[in-house]
């Protein structure tokens, strides 16, 4: 066999260049590169095409991979069915029975709400309302008037009720059933009468004449206020709490 079918050799220089199989290696490697450029070079163009708004052009086809024999199909593995649900609730159910069991000694005892967080204030009837209405239009009277009875629910430790006869608003300690306090409107301005006994405590304020009504059976001193005033307040409420002690 001629040395030409192994070796590659050069005319002009008559040496020696590179084994044959080699060579053709290189060629084979050379035109794979051949190719990856043109493939190069077609991306990018479809990347420019895209970006401007035009359709990409199709890709040079590589030459086809011989077909491999599909691989058998493997057998269907039969699936375990899941449990049934009637199995699977009594678990669950003793579990959460469990750990509320557990977590319901450690909780903490939840402190009981002030007064003023709850909502027992009893409501104002609609007549006592409508009278203040009917006399005060502006409704502010009416207004000065809810706050004086909010407040005394939420500072005398006690239930506070109001009804009204002869035109007269009378405060109770409902807990004893018993009037401490009378409530009206008189000369535009909200009235407060009550036992004498507190009339020092009253004495930065204007004394005003009593109701004749009240008066007729009760010994009594009366002030008009045109706000919340916290002396009333506190005046009110201690006479709340000395509920028996008035002066007859």
């Amino acid at each position: 066999m001629k040395n030409e079918q192994n070796f590659l050799y050069s005319k002009d220089a008559k040496t020696l260049q590179v084994p044959y199989a080699e060579y053709t290696e290189l060629m084979k490697k050379s035109e794979e590169a051949q190719h990856l450029l043109k493939v190069k070079g077609t991306v990018l163009a479809d990347l420019q095409q895209f970006i401007g708004g035009a359709p990409a052009a199709a890709l040079p086809k590589a030459n086809p991979a011989p077909k491999s024999k599909p691989a058998p199909k493997a057998k269907p593995v039969p699936k375990t069915p899941p449990p049934p649900a009637a199995e699977t609730a009594p678990a669950e159910e003793s579990k959460s029975e469990k750990v509320s069991i557990e977590f319901s000694t450690d909780t903490p005892e939840t402190p009981a709400p002030s007064r003023g967080e709850i909502s027992d204030i009893p409501p104002i009837k609609k007549d006592i309302i409508g009278h203040f209405n009917k006399l005060d239009k502006s409704g502010r009277l009416l207004n000065i008037f809810k706050q004086y009875y909010t407040c005394l629910n939420e500072a005398c430790g006690g239930t506070v009720r109001v009804t009204m006869k002869d035109g007269f608003c009378s405060l109770w300690n409902y807990d004893e059933w018993e009037e401490f306090a009378f409530m009206d409107i008189f000369e535009n301005l909200l009235r407060i009468t009550i036992d004498p006994r507190y009339t020092d405590a009253l004495k930065t304020l204007s004394l005003c004449e009593v109701p004749r009504l009240i008066s007729s059976r009760r010994n009594v001193v009366s002030v008009q206020v045109d706000n919340l005033n916290n002396v009333v307040l506190d005046v009110l409420a201690k006479a709340f709490a000395e509920v028996g002690l008035q002066v007859k």
